[in-house]
């Protein structure tokens, strides 16, 4: 961190970069979402969903942003597909929320968030109960005790103080053109 600003790495569409462009500032639309995952986009609303209610908490979210904007510490993980970009930020610690980006695969899949004891009790009770994965419970409205308490372990997402940089990911409300390196 230099002068609190933080170099953080995303890979981001050419729609994107038109809009920085264009616009100086990007926001997420939630129709994106559904394009991009189609028949799985449910699974990732609901963990978008769980993110967005609960990251306006720390960083209130402006009321054009309707999702976040990912990034990575690590440039490793923000590889950029065809027709995309991978972009350098320098971006103000005040406009970014970090997490563990483990944490937030697990999320991502519905899965519960504990440590490795809590976690092999966790897979006990599924069992006991017949269930096959975490995801189950969110397909099916027979779980609703269950699919509580996944979400609520999915709050510790963000209370880690340190985490390796190769783990760090972060996400901001929107991108400005200023946060963008040219290199």
């Amino acid at each position: 961190m230099e002068n609190n600003y933080v170099t953080m790495w995303t890979a981001q569409a050419q729609i994107v970069l038109d809009a920085l462009e264009r616009d100086g500032i990007y926001y997420v639309k939630k129709s994106y979402i559904d394009q991009k995952y189609r028949e799985t986009a449910w699974s990732f609303r609901t963990a978008y969903t769980f993110f967005t209610e609960n990251a306006q908490r720390i960083i209130p979210k402006p009321e054009k942003a309707e999702s976040p904007v990912w990034m990575f510490k690590d440039p490793r993980w923000a590889k950029a597909g065809e027709g995309a970009s991978t972009l350098k930020l320098h971006i103000p610690c005040d406009q970014l929320i970090l997490f563990d980006r483990r944490k937030w695969t697990k999320i991502l899949s519905l899965d519960y968030i504990g440590d490795e004891g809590e976690c092999r009790e966790f897979e006990k009770e599924l069992e006991r109960q017949g269930i096959m994965t975490s995801s189950d419970v969110f397909e099916r409205p027979f779980y609703p005790m269950v699919k509580k308490k996944i979400m609520k372990s999915w709050e510790r997402l963000f209370l880690d103080e340190k985490i390796e940089e190769e783990y760090v990911q972060g996400a901001a409300w929107f991108l400005k053109k200023e946060w963008v390196c040219q290199e």
